[in-house]
């Protein structure tokens, strides 16, 4: 029976890379979210219909919509075997002294937040069906505090925090857990494209290797940089 992987920031970058890779293989169907319906619409139109088994447009920092998704996921599909959370923002670079406040709560509520509703509206399926993977996208500016970074880093900071204590703690539900930590990506994730960043493509191929570890392995953290990146 194929496997359901969730990915969120399905319609760009990192994330259709992802789609993408994983329709190179029969076995998994895919359940999609993102938040440009044109984006969206634009996609599917070029995917195989019967691997696409939901898909939904909604914006993550509200509440009420990732709770509207869920339901919807949990009543439409079977129960979810992969999450990917990817959807991110890097909204604002700005420096702490003048940080405002409420681009700082935006980008926790998107990078942070909304991934752990997430986790947690999904996590009692993979527990009944003694098994799962939640992948967590984070960025390399967990390992490298950069200045006009505080408010990004911060809530990266804090979505690792919370995966590292889930590997802890999902281990006797069986459900693996890994944090990614990609460096400089090509994509329009960025006002400035950077060819000398790595492809989106390199970066899902790395991922889906990981999910397609046998069943007795688990990579708990994955460090993805482009060779021009010199920040050490």
């Amino acid at each position: 029976m194929p496997k359901t992987v969730l990915i969120t920031g399905a319609t760009d970058g990192l994330g259709k890379a992802l789609v993408y890779e994983f329709l190179k293989r029969t076995d998994y169907q895919l359940v999609l979210c993102g938040r440009n319906e044109e984006k969206m619409a634009e996609l599917l139109a070029h995917l195989p219909q019967d691997r696409i088994i939901y898909t939904e447009c909604f914006n993550l920092l509200n509440d009420s919509e990732i709770r509207t998704f869920t339901k919807n996921v949990k009543e439409k599909v079977n129960p979810i075997d992969i999450l990917i959370n990817n959807a991110g923002a890097n909204s604002k670079k700005a420096p702490v002294e003048s940080l405002e406040i409420q681009d700082l709560r935006d980008m926790l509520q998107l990078n942070c937040v909304s991934h752990l509703m997430l986790i947690q509206e999904f996590y009692a399926g993979m527990k009944e069906n003694h098994g799962g993977h939640i992948l967590n996208i984070l960025s390399s500016c967990c390992l490298f505090h950069n200045e006009t970074m505080a408010g990004y880093t911060a809530s990266k900071d804090a979505m690792e925090a919370i995966s590292k204590i889930l590997v802890k703690e999902a281990r006797k539900d069986n459900i693996k857990v890994t944090s990614v930590y990609p460096g400089g990506i090509d994509t329009n994730f960025r006002a400035i494209p950077n060819h000398t960043y790595m492809k989106p493509e390199t970066v899902a191929q790395t991922i889906v290797d990981c999910v397609l570890l046998p069943e007795d392995g688990v990579m708990h953290d994955i460090i993805l940089r482009p060779i021009s990146e010199v920040n050490f």
